[in-house]
């Protein structure tokens, strides 16, 4: 009898496969190891020095090591943060970032409190928002002595870090600005284009009105809250419910960044149609 194997479909399962096995190995971690909080925020005038701290915890049965560096972050137009080496973002104040103690090792059960030292230069770089991120990872959790003068030997597991937000606001900067830069409406998916037109971080929560305009009926439909950093840009897409009567509609889009006298907002006309039309 002759077996004929799919190497194609059979390299799709193996990927698949270990994908599963990443995710689950990843979530035990996540489970065992915990940082907090989630996010730092600095108002350091330049030329000066601010401090904070995080909480790393070992919640789980065995000896951890652990290590702490500073590394960038943007976001893409999703709301996806995406990570890369400190010094890629022109924003990047990873380089003013120090950590105490940067290795250190916790047993079962034990927290250790991380202090995040953040020196602003006192030139025209530190006149602007910056922002990165501590990055805590796991690692061998042996100190091992290489020898007389070679200092330690960590080996760090690159595949288990956990993230803190970091972001530096200068206090003369204090314009907070948002902006609707479109509106689309396609495959009863509405979609909101934000930008942050401002000079500090901005957490917004945004919302979409609709009324119908035979009935004057309204249904509001809103988003979990998010962070936009100075000069970026966002879409925030709403589904429109399937139980939505078909007509023509007034959509009043919101963004609310947090100043009490105003928010920002813009207005459309959409036609919904039967579905399956």
């Amino acid at each position: 009898m002759t077996i004929t194997i799919n190497l194609s479909k059979m390299g799709r399962i193996v990927t698949m496969v270990i994908l599963l096995l990443s995710v689950l190995v990843w979530d035990s971690y996540a489970q065992k190891i915990s940082t907090s909080p989630t996010r730092i925020n600095f108002k350091v005038e330049p030329g000066a020095s601010g401090r904070s701290r995080i909480t790393v915890s070992n919640n789980s049965t065995t000896k951890q090591g652990f290590s702490v560096n500073f590394g960038d972050f943007s976001a893409s137009v999703t709301g996806k943060s995406q990570f890369s080496e400190k010094g890629v973002e022109s924003r990047s104040c990873a380089d003013w970032l120090t950590a105490t103690p940067a290795v250190f090792e916790l047993e079962a059960g034990e927290s250790q409190e991380v202090s995040l030292i953040m020196d602003v230069p006192s030139d025209s770089a530190a006149l602007m928002a910056r922002w990165a991120v501590a990055y805590v990872r796991l690692r061998e959790p042996e100190l091992a002595k290489k020898g007389a003068g070679d200092g330690l030997n960590v080996k760090v597991n690159q595949s288990y870090r956990f993230g803190v937000y970091i972001f530096q606001t200068p206090p003369s900067a204090t314009e907070a600005k948002g902006e609707i830069s479109g509106l689309n409406y396609e495959n009863h998916v509405f979609t909101i284009n934000m930008k942050n037109a401002g000079e500090t971080f901005l957490r917004c929560n945004s919302y979409i009105e609709l009324t119908n305009l035979a009935t004057g009926a309204t249904e509001r439909i809103t988003t979990r809250g998010f962070t936009m950093l100075p000069a970026l840009s966002r879409n925030t897409v709403f589904k429109i419910p399937e139980d939505t009567p078909a007509g023509r509609y007034s959509v009043l889009a919101v963004m609310d960044y947090g100043n009490r006298e105003e928010v920002e907002a813009a207005e459309m006309e959409i036609l919904i149609p039967e579905r399956g039309n």
